[in-house]
């Protein structure tokens, strides 16, 4: 093989060895989720790496990131984490409480969802700040944050002491990951 082919084989491996890492950079996160490798970012960095998230219309609207993962601002009144889910076909505004052991719904959210509240058996026992209460043990149809959907989510109906329904442990437990940034909350799917 002479200089003129060995310089030609040289270029052709060099070429083909940008286009492979070309090709790893903008596919990293495809590449790193198939070796089970996961990449802890910034909830900027997150945003930014979105090219279409959904729109904002307050601060209670989640924002839908790439792939299955959702960021829910921080509210700059409260500190707390407000967002609006989907229950079955209504539309429920949550405070997000990984405190809270199961999905709690209001009286009033829970009719938005399409539960019959007289059709309710009120006798599952809870402890909350304000004492001993009874519930009502439920099964949700759907329960959507953003772009992730869970299916048959326990929770329960709080009939009186609750002042908005809390999304709880029998949610957030069932996903990848939830992690608090100082401005948000990222739930993974």
């Amino acid at each position: 093989m002479g200089m003129t082919g060995k310089v030609l084989r040289d270029a052709i491996i060099i070429g083909g060895l940008a286009l492979g890492m070309a090709y790893a950079a903008i596919h990293k996160e495809k590449i790193y989720d198939m070796m089970g490798i996961q990449i802890t970012r910034t909830d900027t960095e997150l945003a930014a790496a979105d090219p279409m998230p959904t729109l904002k219309t307050d601060t209670t609207m989640p924002v839908t990131l790439q792939g299955m993962a959702v960021s829910i601002p921080k509210s700059k009144s409260d500190g707390q984490f407000w967002t609006q889910g989907r229950v079955n076909n209504g539309m429920v505004e949550f405070l997000v409480d990984t405190g809270a052991s199961i999905v709690a719904l209001t009286p009033e959210d829970a009719r938005r969802a399409g539960i019959r509240l007289e059709s309710l058996t009120y006798n599952f026992p809870i402890m909350t700040a304000g004492g001993q209460n009874i519930a009502a043990e439920v099964y949700l149809e759907t329960l959507s944050v953003g772009s992730i959907t869970l299916r048959d989510v326990r929770a329960i109906v709080v009939p009186e002491g609750l002042n908005t329904s809390l999304l709880g442990m029998t949610f957030l437990g069932q996903l990848q990951k939830v992690e608090a940034t100082p401005h948000a909350l990222i739930l993974r799917l």
